[in-house]
């Protein structure tokens, strides 16, 4: 059985800006290779299908931070991959011996970032440390009581902190208070809503516009007209016409012409994602890069599984399934404001029907429950290759809409 599964974790900086991606690959015994350790596992793993090339589109061009086991280290298997875009992580339960010391050394000095991950603060960790860029502490582990003194060794040095596993709003602010530079966790994810609050115009006028591209008999010119009363979305959509995701005879510059030419089923795709990413004001930017990579991500999920995927039912649940955390506003209240179909909203709402299993898979491949999700692959009929393929290309896709709508 090959290599298939790879999903990411964010690391936030302290703008909430993701800073890069922690990999998880499917590196169980159990559900890959039989008797088969991990130094072994992330190698074969890279080697077949992640190597260069579809670790910067599972990292959406951010930085990659890598487990590496004992024998990976010592191999110099970290040399394969472009130090630019990699941090090596160091795993808790290496054995600190001369020759791993000399192994992170030789890495260190061509130039490759190391990360100590879990520290615990123990004596044994001081022969790697001057060859470390980042210290990587589970807060969840270390009493935060007791992190200021622990971390006042490494005030003035050039290293970075990392807090892991912050799991609630004030676990981020006490973090950010002790100086933690990066966060890795689901405290961005766990909505804070306040039941009362009300939308923005602009929010609302964004909201209204989702709700427009989705209905039955799209009208071309209306959408048109939204679009060339707002300077951002005809620059935007333009910029998206005229770039490599599409293969046009000639330069766009009309806006009917445009959503013509883009056709019902992308501009609804398109016109969804910018409506997604205006209204996630002031709240992490991975909110609407997992948004987006969810919508498309079910999208090929769908078109596999179910040969039909005409309505963008599954590409919609993936969208609006963050909303709630996103807008601050409960769910049920926000769909009442969109006039979408029955299907969709049980399966945003209750995970139920064909699109609300697909969301359930989904959101198990984004934690790396990698037995479960074969469970649920094979109760859905779905290849495990597959799905694997499907999430590298819903990267891309991410990649390259993020790319074509960002102002440079």
């Amino acid at each position: 059985m090959a290599y298939s599964y790879i999903a990411r974790q964010p690391i936030l900086d302290r703008e909430l800006k993701v800073h890069g991606y922690e990999l998880l690959f499917r590196n169980s015994e159990e559900n890959v290779f039989p008797n088969i350790d991990p130094d072994e596992a992330t190698s074969k793993l890279l080697l077949q299908q992640h190597l260069m090339g579809d670790i910067s589109t599972v990292c959406l061009g951010k930085i990659a931070f890598i487990n590496f086991h004992t024998n990976t280290l010592l191999d110099r298997f970290p040399s394969f991959l472009p130090k630019e875009n990699v941090y090596i992580e160091v795993l808790e339960t290496v054995e600190i011996t001369e020759s791993l010391v000399k192994a992170c050394q030789k890495s260190y000095e061509l130039g490759y970032k190391i990360a100590l991950d879990d520290h615990d603060f123990d004596e044994k960790w001081q022969l790697l440390l001057p060859y470390v860029s980042l210290i990587k502490v589970d807060i969840q582990q270390q009493s935060l009581v007791t992190l200021p003194e622990r971390l006042q060794a490494f005030k003035g040095q050039n290293v970075a902190l990392l807090a892991e596993r912050v799991e609630t709003q004030e676990e981020y602010e006490a973090c950010l208070a002790l100086g933690f530079d990066f966060f890795q966790g689901y405290f961005f994810e766990r909505p804070e809503i306040i039941r009362s609050k009300s939308l923005a115009p602009q929010q609302l006028f964004f909201m209204q516009l989702l709700a427009n591209i989705h209905q039955p008999n799209i009208n071309f010119t209306s959408i048109a007209d939204i679009i060339r009363n707002d300077l951002s979305l005809t620059y935007s959509l333009l910029k998206f016409v005229n770039s490599a995701a599409f293969h046009k005879p000639s330069q766009i510059t009309d806006i009917h012409h445009a959503v013509v030419f883009v056709g019902e089923q992308e501009i609804k795709k398109y016109i969804a994602l910018v409506a997604l990413a205006n209204v996630a004001h002031n709240q992490p930017e991975e909110l609407v890069i997992k948004s987006l990579t969810r919508a498309h991500f079910m999208a090929e999920l769908g078109r596999l599984s179910a040969r039909d995927n005409h309505d963008n039912t599954c590409f919609m649940t993936g969208l609006l399934s963050l909303l709630d955390v996103l807008l601050q506003v409960p769910m049920l209240e926000i769909l009442e404001q969109l006039p979408l179909s029955e299907r969709i909203n049980n399966a945003v709402l209750k995970r139920e029907g064909h699109a609300g299993r697909l969301l359930r898979m989904v959101e198990t491949y984004e934690a790396g429950n990698w037995p479960l999700l074969d469970i649920m692959a094979t109760k859905m009929n779905l290849n495990h290759l597959d799905i694997g393929q499907c999430f590298i290309s819903a990267s891309n896709y991410t990649h390259a809409l993020l790319d074509s709508t960002t102002t440079k």
